[in-house]
């Protein structure tokens, strides 16, 4: 089950990169902590756009909305609900067949790597649209944003472990 919580999380962290990469000039909105037991409330975009801040021109966020208008032509969406329309099925049929499980996370864990991939390979024609100077700037950006995820994991650690700790007492 955890193998398919991340691949769900994957999934979603993919279709999200991709549909803001063309908004390029936007600035991603700033999470606000949630307390313990409390759902996330997501204000603006879900995720960083990693081409945010870059100061392109126009000219690029051009080429750069063609490149993304080209991807979804080639890879429409829907697939994705199909798979989890089938393992809700099978999570929710009288008898677990295992084997039909096996076969459609296998399936959809291809269709996302290949999203993934095709994700991948669009990025990197929106990288190499950028000047040397948006390059580097895009490079301290995504370190900026490792940075800030291993805080915000660390945090989390360490809220989860308050946590166990006073339900153990």
């Amino acid at each position: 089950m955890r193998k398919l919580t991340a691949l769900a999380l994957a999934s979603t962290l993919a279709f999200g990169s991709v549909s803001l990469a063309f908004a390029a000039d936007s600035t991603p909105a700033a999470a606000a902590p949630a307390e313990h037991g409390k759902m996330l409330q997501h204000k603006g975009p879900r995720h960083a756009d990693p081409f945010a801040g870059l100061n392109l021109t126009e000219q690029q966020r051009t080429q750069m909305r063609d490149l993304m208008k080209q991807e979804r032509a080639a890879h429409p969406r829907g697939e994705g609900k199909a798979h989890m329309e089938q393992l809700h099925t099978l999570v929710a049929s009288d008898s677990f067949d295992e084997a039909k499980a096996k076969a459609e996370i296998d399936a959809l864990t291809k269709a996302r790597a290949d999203q993934m991939l095709s994700r991948m390979r669009i990025e990197n024609k929106m990288y190499n649209l950028l000047t040397p100077e948006q390059k580097k700037q895009f490079n301290e950006n995504h370190q900026k944003r490792v940075e800030k995820m291993a805080e915000r994991h660390a945090q989390r650690a360490a809220q989860h472990d308050q946590a166990k700790t006073h339900t153990a007492e």
